[in-house]
């Protein structure tokens, strides 16, 4: 497993099953020592990140450093 610092940097991503990761912003948005992140997989993801879910169902990183369901319309 990769050696985390306190100060990773973070990136906003895109997971999709089976945790394939994507980074959808190309420079890092925030720094884990100061900045909200949530834990997937063992991995820091910046808030705004997003897992699409196998039954079509997306789940966001929050501020809060929560994972929380995206609502259908």
């Amino acid at each position: 497993m990769k050696n985390h610092q306190k100060h990773d940097k973070l990136f906003i991503n895109t997971i999709s099953p089976p945790n394939e990761v994507k980074h959808v912003s190309g420079k890092p948005v925030g720094d884990a020592g100061k900045d909200p992140f949530c834990v997937y997989n063992h991995q820091r993801h910046a808030a705004g990140s997003i897992i699409e879910n196998k039954d079509g169902s997306k789940t966001i990183c929050t501020k809060d450093g929560s994972w929380q369901n995206i609502k259908k319309d």
